[in-house]
């Protein structure tokens, strides 16, 4: 998520600065939203990937020794 909110924060005060009309700007916000929408649903499934190697070591794997 840092990633997503680093990019959309450096995007957007590039914008800021830049002097585009209107309409550029509409279009230009929307693809920061969609950009940082991706990177935070990508850290989101990282997280549960990460989450699940984790349960899956430390679930015991050889059962039948009981």
């Amino acid at each position: 998520m840092a990633i997503s909110n680093e990019l959309s924060s450096e995007i957007a005060a590039a914008i800021l600065v830049n002097e585009n009309s209107p309409q550029d700007l509409q279009r230009l916000k929307a693809v920061i939203l969609e950009i940082h929408s991706t990177l935070q649903k990508m850290s989101q499934d990282e997280h549960l990937s990460r989450l699940r190697a984790m349960a899956a070591a430390a679930t015991p794997t050889d059962k039948g020794s009981h």
